[in-house]
């Protein structure tokens, strides 16, 4: 442990990255999208070409440039904000060819990254940028930054069921979910069907975690939508749009 301790950082205890995932971490560029850029001999180190993407540098102190641009922690910040429709899937590229949230930000101008993901039948507020500090605060759970959701499930939950999402349900793979905000907040009828709305707020961000809890204790979820992510809400936003944060938004997102 302490030998491989002792390889990821410089000589002045600074931690050291490979050389595309510095890229990356600049938010210049995704790190496989970097390493094709190294391999081309776009990017230099010290003012020498270097080609290969596992090369280890201190991303404080080395001078990098892509093209002949010197990139680095100035490297302009960009968050982004959209309300994701049902439909689409959060990445970039899908082997099955379904179209994805990048097909709704065609004229960005940018590289970014979603912050967390939204399964393809949940919509609402999505986060994305090209500053990975920023992704990493809103995505650690130690950092308790609420997600808010609202969930139609089927039937009526009652208020023992409602507490016992609140506390925290074991999952089959043995963990406990953490203590959630939950409270109702309508009801409709779908024919005979009596259906919920719950809010739903939670400081962790486990998989198709709404679904699953909500499918423990025998209410189904039929619709989905996050609503807001720390301090930010969807406001007025329509559905397939997005906008850029100001400076403003970004410090309530983070709170």
């Amino acid at each position: 442990m302490l030998r491989r301790a002792r390889r990821r950082a410089s000589p002045l205890g600074r931690p050291v990255v490979s050389l595309a995932r510095a890229l990356s971490k600049f938010g210049v560029c995704s790190r496989r999208e970097a390493e094709r850029w190294i391999l081309a001999g776009r990017v230099a180190v010290g003012g020498l070409p270097e080609t290969r993407p596992d090369r280890r540098i201190d991303p404080r102190r080395a001078a990098v440039t892509v093209d002949g641009a010197l990139v680095g922690d100035e490297t302009e910040r960009v968050v982004l904000v959209l309300n994701k429709p049902p439909g689409y899937v959060t990445t970039r590229l899908d082997p099955g060819g379904r179209t994805t949230v990048y097909d709704l930000l065609q004229d960005v101008g940018r590289w970014v990254f979603p912050v967390g993901r939204l399964d393809r039948d949940t919509s609402g507020l999505l986060v994305l940028t090209n500053d990975h500090r920023l992704g990493d605060r809103l995505t650690d759970p130690a950092h308790l930054v609420p997600k808010t959701y609202h969930a139609l499930v089927r039937g009526v939950p009652a208020a023992e069921t409602l507490a016992v999402l609140r506390d925290g349900i074991p999952l089959p793979d043995g963990s406990v979910t953490r203590p959630a905000g939950v409270r109702a907040v309508g009801s409709i009828r779908v024919g005979d069907e009596p259906r919920t709305w719950l809010e739903i707020v939670l400081t962790e961000g486990r998989n198709r975690q709404v679904r699953r809890m909500c499918a423990l204790v025998g209410h189904e979820v039929v619709d989905l939508v996050r609503v807001g992510v720390g301090g930010l809400d969807l406001g007025d936003l329509p559905s397939g749009e997005w906008r850029r944060l100001s400076p403003a938004e970004v410090r309530r997102l983070a709170w």
